[in-house]
């Protein structure tokens, strides 16, 4: 079975992926929605999409509070 990764959001060194499980026809198996971060929280794996939506507001507000991503981000 295939991985089809889409990137909904990005903001501030976080990005929020819909990842999907396709069979060889095209047809979606399962999907879940992947949370990365600049900061050293660990990618979060979340099944809802309002869920997802909801931990990157609130990781984007986390990371423009750290100065630390700050400069990462200023950096580029």
């Amino acid at each position: 079975m295939a991985i089809r990764k889409t990137d909904l959001k990005a903001d501030c060194g976080v990005k929020l992926t819909l990842v999907e499980d396709v069979t060889p026809l095209g047809t979606v198996k399962g999907q879940y929605y992947r949370l990365t971060t600049l900061r050293p929280n660990q990618p979060r794996v979340i099944a809802e999409k309002d869920r997802a939506e909801e931990a990157f507001d609130l990781e984007v507000i986390a990371s423009l509070s750290d100065p630390i991503i700050q400069k990462m981000i200023t950096r580029h």
